[in-house]
């Protein structure tokens, strides 16, 4: 209020609260949070406060938050993030419901994530505030002036600060409530702006005092009007409001009428994308102007309620709400009716086609229609009808009337059936209560019921379901069920049905929160209940499906299995994002269960899986996936057509889409259902008691759709309907046979033809054979059999679909069979061209041209030229097409070729004009084409030869040239000019024929030399006529190949230069006589090394040997490879030795010109390889010989590499060591080995002194003697022997020299007798002794004695010196 008070209103207990202590000034404004727990005020001060509200409505005095700003508050509007209900909370029920609207179990406490204060507030100045949940606030954009609009689009989180000014800026808004700038634009008006708000899909909407209403759709870019009839000149908008749950734009004028537009692009199951047909709507086109409310008092303000689609409209002294008053309908089996009026029904009678006005004084709530009967009844009075026909006229009379305030009613047979506060009254026609039908306290009082057959069923307040037979005399009870025990989330009910067996009963009920409705099934055999969850159908029907998807009471989809299971997932993913609407059974086949789905709610596509909010984040991954590919998601209400099965699993039959002129679904009879229409025009009919008009001239209320099935069996009788309904449920189920088996003896085209649609859905291709045949489609059955060459199935399947018309399911077909080829002439035969185009430049290049060819040709035909012009281009066949298509059309034919830089084109075009005689523009085309001959014909033709020698040679075209060389040669005019222009253009015969012919000799040698090989010969016998030429022809015959007859020449004319030259370009494919000539010449004047090559491409290998040995030819490698002989496959045993002996002369003779490494190599190759290790030994390459010795695997090859190797410092290198020992030991040579060791044995003792490896070495030596087999065994025991005596003194030696670190006294006495033995210098050197004995003494103190065997020493060794042997 202007004085700061806050008064809240508690609707449910009729109670006021005041609340004045805070404000002193105005309030501007008040926001409720989401859940109705806080609401935050603000005043005319700058002072906004955050109270905290309980269950009741009251604030409470001491408020949560507040803060003083220094200008006026102006605005304020609530941030909503995006995921705020479902992906931050998922799947934690109890903080879902906390934020349940009304809900008085909500605990009221402190600001947390369950009771959100975060909001965008504005000052006067235009300042906006970002104030969050902890109760801070903080400055966020500081506008350009004065604040007119504050407004935040639910759902896109898109903020739009509008000034004074009209100058928009609109914001992102992050979760935190962070801003970012997207854009800013000035808002055209003729006026100020009066109310702007959001409507739609990003569009803002304003009135500004004019008769119009003007919109901004930012999405696209585009601005626009809506408009209205006026009921005064100067009738203006004065305020406006949008109602997002409904798509309603409400307007109030300053006449006091209220204008409804419906926004036709905004119901769709994807916020973010319109569908197809509202995208190609511009505009305006997309709201449909609705109904006009006279209220006569301007009005000054609109505004929609939050739930019940209530509009209030003030007027300033007083305010009138305005409610949406629904038209009843209702249908039984083949009657329907229908309310055109408040006071005015039309009963229509499909079978007959008759039309019955009911006209009562009472203002209808409630309509019910059977075959005799129609009952309206008004909350305070319920009136029957019969209706009957008389001579093709129909008759309605009053068949009773009596005082009610029912809400509902039922007629069956001749009762009516009422509700009655806690129970239901069966009545007579005429209102007298035949019995009673109590409902207990505990089952609560009946709200809804309805009649199928005998069965009547009813839903009480608190959700018990009952159902009672009355086929008896009195009805029987015969089912009762709490509801919320099995389904906790089910609240109030709100329509209840039955099928025709009495067996399933569905129920649709709003959710306790009031956010969405539910369709609940019962199993009446069972008693079992279930949920419609198209989510967890969608789950199940998918290939990635997890037990944890689909919840216990949730419905499930019976087994299924292939293209069924495929089919079902197709169909669910159509129920997604829908809740239901209404349910009809069918009223002769108990299995079939019809539901309304509109898009939007929380209930049965959310329940149990995900939290919810109308944007559809409650769908996970999957889901969103599924409605990706929704056929109907741009419709806002689809008919479900399902078979609920005795275990209540559903199958889902098909979708079909409500007409936009269509109001919803009042109910089905197979093979029909019902759509009441939206708009119907109230006829002039008699009174009630008179015959009405023939039926033709009544308007239609209803509109007839026909299931897909059954197209074509309007007609026909209950067996074939009832033959179509089982093959309709087998094919659904994917049980082909059984299907077939249902309608094999019906004769009808339309079912066969189901049939065979049915087949592409099942992939029975052999079924769809039969059913072509009964259907008489030949050019399908033809179709089939070609398609048998096909091999993915797929594509054979997508050939059937094209003959029966399912173009949808082809295309699939085509892309899953990944056929790219046939899929872009699917595209192609039925006209979609872009798509062909498209798929052609991605999946299937090789058509590519092709395609465009083809549409080039279709836009011809159309008469479309720039398309085709274009597409001729991208085919690259417009060089040839353009010109024929355009050629009717000289003046865009012209148009063309200049725009054109395509040589082939101007080229044509030069010809065209040189055709017609106009040379100039001819030349002028044909030097832009860069057609130079065509260029210098003309100017040849013209006489222009200068200009067409310029051109010749600028050009560098050989056409061009020849052309004017054979000008030139016309009767010798210019030979010069004509051989120069020949050359030019490589045309060499008829230059040298010219040549010759007028003695042309130099300018012949060069044409020639330029020209082929059969020139040249002519060339070189015209030379050899003249002796002064000879050198000439002898070239030529060189160059020509005609070797002989150059050689000929040569010799007979003696050229030895050109002999030289011949002689070099020789090779191995040469005449061996001719070579074999001209190396016998190179030797007789002393070309040796000339001869030994030609000797050897003459195959004269041997004389080239011999004159290599005799004249020291140095053989190099190349020419010892071209002299040896290759070993050939099967060879003869002459031909072996003439190759080896040949070889091994080459050999030696390599090895005499100290080619040793090459000899080797021949050796080898002859098979000598002991000569081939000698000629390697003489090489003294160390590492050749180790590797040869070990390949060779010969033994004396063996022994002479040891042998060599000995001479090689081996006491220094190891491995040379090693391969003496391992060369003499492959070799066999013991004594050779033996002799080794004792030379190693020896080294130790000289070089060393070390008398334990020699010792180690002569043991060695004694067991290679040991191996050896001699050939003298007396020398050999002699060597042994010998060896022994040695390898003892060495032993005594060595022990005497180990024993001196214990017992040095008798080591100096063993070695004191070792210098008795009279063999001791063959083994120890004596001078070892001496000097181990004289450091004894010396380190004893015995000098003299130490003294006395140096003398001694020097006595038995003159020279010796002291120092080596004495330290």
């Amino acid at each position: 209020w202007r004085s700061g008070e806050i008064t809240s209103y508690n609707d449910d207990d009729h109670e006021v609260f005041e609340q004045s202590s805070i404000h002193r000034s105005p309030v501007r404004f008040l926001c409720w949070n989401q859940n109705g727990t806080r609401l935050i005020s603000g005043d005319k001060s700058g002072l906004i406060v955050v109270w905290k509200v309980d269950g009741r409505g009251q604030l409470h005095p001491a408020p949560l938050h507040q803060h003083r700003l220094l200008a006026p508050l102006t605005h304020c509007t609530l941030h909503q993030p995006r995921n705020a209900l479902g992906k931050s909370l998922p799947g934690d029920r109890s903080v879902l419901d906390a934020y349940s609207w009304g809900r008085k179990s909500a605990v009221i406490g402190s600001t947390s994530a369950e009771d959100p204060i975060a909001c965008f507030f504005a000052t006067a100045d235009g300042v906006v505030y970002f104030l969050s949940n902890s109760g801070e606030y903080r400055e966020c954009y500081r506008a350009e002036g004065a604040m007119h609009s504050l407004l935040l689009l639910r759902g896109k989180q898109i903020l739009a600060v509008v000034t004074q000014d009209m100058v928009l800026t609109q914001f992102s808004v992050s979760i935190d409530g962070q801003l970012s700038q997207i854009m800013t634009a000035k808002l055209s008006g003729k006026n100020k702006a009066t109310a702007i708000i959001w409507v739609a899909e990003e569009v803002l909407a304003s009135c500004s005092d004019e008769s119009v209403i003007r919109l901004w759709d930012f999405d696209r870019g585009d601005n626009y009007v809506l408009q209205h009839t006026l009921s005064a000149p100067d009738e203006v908008v004065t305020s406006i409001s949008y109602s997002f749950d409904r798509g309603i734009l409400a307007g109030g004028t300053s006449s006091g009428n209220v204008v409804l537009w419906q926004w036709k692009g905004g119901r769709s199951l994807y916020p973010s994308s319109s569908s197809s047909s509202s995208l190609q709507q511009e505009g305006a086109e997309r709201w449909e102007l609705l109904a006009t409310s006279a209220l006569v008092t301007p009005i000054l303000q609109v505004k929609w309620g939050s739930k019940k689609n209530l509009l209030a409209a003030n007027s300033g002294s007083t305010v009138k709400i305005l409610t949406e008053h629904v038209m009843n309908t209702h249908c039984n089996k083949q009657t329907s009716a229908v309310q055109i009026s408040p006071s005015e029904v039309l009963v229509e009678s499909h079978g007959t086609g008759l039309v019955h006005s009911v006209k009562t004084d009472i203002h209808i709530s409630g309509v019910f229609v059977t075959k005799e009967y129609v009952a309206v009844w008004s909350g305070k009075k319920l009136v029957v009808y019969a209706t009957s026909v008389s001579q093709d006229k129909s008759l309605v009379r009053v068949a009773g009337s009596f005082p009610t305030e029912t809400q509902t009613a039922a007629i069956y047979e001749h009762s009516v059936y009422s509700i009655e506060k806690n129970q239901i009254d069966v009545r007579t026609l005429q209102g007298t209560v035949k019995q009673l039908l109590p409902c207990g306290e505990q089952e609560g009082s009946p709200v809804v019921l309805s009649v199928s057959r005998h069965f009547l069923v009813a839903g009480t307040d608190t959700g018990h379901v009952k159902m009672w037979d009355l086929s008896r005399r009195e009805p029987k009870l015969l089912y009762s069920k709490k509801l919320p025990e099995e389904v906790p989330e089910s609240g109030r009910v709100l329509s209840v049905k039955c099928n025709c067996s009495g067996s399933r009963i569905s129920v649709i009920t709003q959710t306790p929160d009031d956010s969405g409705r539910l369709l609940a099934l019962l199993d009446v055999e069972s008693d079992t209940v279930k949920v419609l969850n198209p989510a967890a159908l969608y789950s199940q029907a998918s290939p990635d499906a997890e037990p944890s998807d689909v919840s216990a009471t949730d419905v499930s989809l019976p087994e299924l299995a292939g293209a069924a299971l495929s089919e079902q997932l197709k169909l669910c993913s159509e129920l997604l994002g829908r809740q239901p609407v209404s349910h009809h059974w069918d009223s002769s086949e108990p299995r079939a269960l019809v539901l309304e789905m509109e898009i939007g709610g929380d209930s049965s596509g959310q329940r149990g899986l995900r939290g919810g909010n109308r944007d559809g984040s409650w769908l996970d991954q999957r889901t969103r996936k599924g409605r990706s590919s929704c056929k109907y998601s741009q419709f806002g209400v689809v008919a479900v057509s399902l078979f609920v099965t005795r275990d209540l699993s559903v199958l889902i039959s098909e979708v079909t889409a409500m007409e936009s002129s269509n109001n919803g679904l009042i109910g089905v009879h197979v093979p029909f259902l019902y759509f009441s229409k939206k708009t119907v025009v109230p006829p002039s009919l008699p009174q009630e008691t008179q015959p009405s008009s023939p039926a033709p001239q009544m308007p239609a209320t209803v509109t007839r759709v026909t299931l897909q099935n059954f197209v074509g069996l309007e007609d026909s009788d209950p067996a074939t309907l009832q033959a179509m309904m089982e093959f309709s449920y087998h094919s659904t189920v994917g049980n082909m046979d059984e299907a077939f088996k249902a309608i094999k003896l019906i004769k009808s085209e339309s079912v066969w033809e189901n049939m065979a649609r049915m087949c592409v859905k099942t992939q029975r291709l052999d079924v769809a054979a039969v059913c072509l045949g009964n259907m008489g489609n030949a050019r399908a059955a033809r179709a089939i059999r070609e398609a048998r060459d096909i091999p993915e199935p797929e594509a054979r399947l997508a050939v059937l679909a094209v003959q029966l018309g399912m173009l949808e399911e082809a295309e699939e077909l085509y892309k899953k069979s990944k056929r790219y080829d046939l899929l872009n002439q699917f595209y192609q035969a039925s006209g979609h061209w872009t798509k062909a185009i498209e798929v052609a430049e991605v999946s299937d290049r090789m058509h590519l041209k092709t395609t465009y060819y083809n549409y080039a040709r279709q836009a011809e035909a159309l008469g479309e030229y720039s398309a085709a012009t274009s597409s001729y281009e991208k085919s690259e066949t417009h060089q040839f097409e353009v010109p024929r298509m355009l050629l009717d059309d000289p003046l865009e034919l012209e148009n063309y070729v200049m725009k054109s830089k395509d040589s082939a084109i101007r080229k044509w075009w030069a010809e065209y004009l040189e055709s017609m005689g106009e040379w100039e523009q001819a030349m002028q085309f044909y030097e832009t084409a860069a057609d130079h001959y065509s260029l210098v014909r003309i100017l040849c033709f013209n006489g222009n030869l200068e200009r067409a020698i310029e051109v010749a040679e600028e050009s560098g075209s050989r056409a061009a040239a020849y052309h004017l060389a054979r000008r030139f040669g016309m009767e010798n005019e210019d030979v010069q000019k004509a051989i120069h222009f020949f050359t030019k253009a490589q045309c060499y015969t008829p230059a040298i024929q010219l040549a010759k012919e007028h003695g042309l000799d130099n300018e012949l040698m060069s044409l020639a030399l330029l020209s082929s090989q059969q020139d040249m010969i002519e060339a070189a016998k015209y030379y050899e006529n003249s002796p002064s030429t000879q050198d000439k022809a002898i070239l030529l015959y060189h160059k020509a190949g005609e070797i002989s007859r150059a050689l000929e020449l040569c010799f007979q004319h003696r050229q030895f230069d050109a002999l030289h030259q011949i002689a070099d370009d020789l090779n191995d494919e040469a005449n061996p006589e001719i070579v074999s000539r001209v190396a016998d010449y190179f030797l007789e004047h002393g070309q040796f090394e000339k001869a030994v090559e030609l000797l050897v491409k003459s195959k004269r290998l041997g004389d080239a040997l011999d004159l290599c040995v005799a004249n020291s030819v140095t053989i190099t490698e190349q020419l010892a490879e071209r002299m040896s002989i290759p070993k050939k496959p099967n060879e003869t045993p002459a031909e072996t030795e003439r190759r080896v002996q040949l070889l091994e002369r080459l050999a030696e003779c390599c090895a005499g010109q100290g080619s040793y490494h090459l000899a080797t190599k021949k050796y080898t190759q002859a098979g000598n390889k002991t000569k081939a290790m000698k000629a390697l030994l003489k090489s003294g390459d160390t590492e050749k010989i180790i590797f040869f010795a070990g390949v060779s695997r010969q033994k004396d090859v063996y022994v002479m590499a040891a042998n060599y190797l000995q001479t090689l410092d081996w006491r220094r290198e190891p491995e040379v060591m090693k391969n003496i020992i391992s060369f003499y030991t492959k070799g066999r040579a013991m004594e050779s080995l033996a002799s080794f060791y004792d030379a190693c044995a020896q080294l130790e003792i000289d070089e060393y002194q070390n008398y334990a490896k020699a010792l180690g070495a002569l043991h060695e030596a004694l067991k290679c003697l040991g191996k050896a087999k001699a050939t003298n065994p007396a020398t050999l025991e002699a060597k042994v022997s010998f060896l022994k005596e040695r390898i003892e003194l060495v032993k005594r030696f060595a022990d005497a020299r180990s024993l001196y670190e214990e017992d040095p006294e008798q080591c100096v006495q063993l070695c004191q007798s070792l210098l008795d033995e009279p063999s001791l210098d063959t083994a120890v050197r004596a001078g070892d002794i001496y000097g181990l004995m004289i450091e004894h003494y010396g380190r004893t103190g015995r000098y003299k004695q130490a003294y006395s065997l140096m003398d001694e020493l020097r006595q038995r060794i003159p020279t010796v010196n002291m120092a080596y042997y004495v330290d």
